[in-house]
């Protein structure tokens, strides 16, 4: 070994309380080339407002912007977030769809809600549309997600020729693989409502709280079982030198 070089191990600062020196907006955690804005910035372009206001009745409270929601389920759609809790549970964790909604946090119910029947089939027509527009611009490789109606591993390029040359010559199967993906997402929806009624995921429901000396007591059993498990290993790795001598 070298004279002068440490062999001491050492870790890079880790702490979940630093400050930031300036604070940071979504905007600035989100790529200017990110698919999300594509979709972002098309959907705006449609100029959709119109279309849901045949459906809104005026008074009460304030309600979620529609955009907003057509958004979220085109891009959850489009990235295999198909659920409505699911959908509520990106909208609190992932920072795409906390940027795409402006931080603004629908739950389930809301989600189920606005992509009722009435709304079904314009989602539908802007989902279909949009990734159409995506695919063309390559955001999107749709020969991941479908091939005949049937989802294929993302590893299966073998497949990318073919399918971009089906799809060049017949946008009417393109459309039927899209809708088909449309009817599994909602039979998955149904499922889930099926098995959740009207609770949503479980880390989001009502939890009788862990406390601290709970935690502090499980820490030091796991602890004390992990150095048991290093000391066995220990051994064993003694006994089988000394056996080999």
């Amino acid at each position: 070994m070298s004279k002068g070089v440490s062999t001491k191990v050492t870790y890079k600062p880790y702490s979940q309380a630093e400050r930031w020196l300036l604070p940071t907006s979504l905007d600035e955690l989100v790529p200017q080339d990110h698919c999300v804005r594509t979709v972002s910035t098309t959907i705006d372009e449609l100029h959709i407002e119109g279309l849901f206001e045949k459906y809104a009745k005026g008074g009460g409270a304030s309600r979620y912007n529609p955009v907003m929601l057509v958004k979220t389920l085109v891009y959850g759609y489009m990235t295999g977030v198909f659920s409505s809790r699911k959908l509520g549970k990106a909208l609190r964790e992932n920072i795409y769809f906390m940027w795409l909604a402006g931080n603004q946090k629908p739950d389930f119910r809301t989600i189920n809600a606005f992509r009722g029947k009435e709304l079904k089939e314009t989602v539908e027509e802007l989902f279909v549309g949009v990734v159409k527009l995506l695919n063309q611009k390559g955001y999107v490789q749709l020969q991941n997600y479908f091939l005949d109606g049937t989802k294929i591993e993302s590893a299966a390029n073998k497949y990318t020729f073919v399918w971009r040359k089906a799809v060049e010559k017949n946008e009417a199967r393109l459309d039927k693989n899209l809708r088909e993906l449309l009817t599994e997402i909602d039979e998955e929806n149904t499922a889930e409502n099926t098995e959740y009624g009207d609770k949503d995921l479980e880390e989001y429901q009502e939890h009788e709280p862990i406390t601290s000396e709970e935690i502090k007591d499980f820490a030091e059993a796991l602890r004390k079982k992990l150095e048991k498990i290093e000391d066995e290993k220990g051994a064993a790795k003694k006994e089988f030198q000394e056996k080999n001598l």
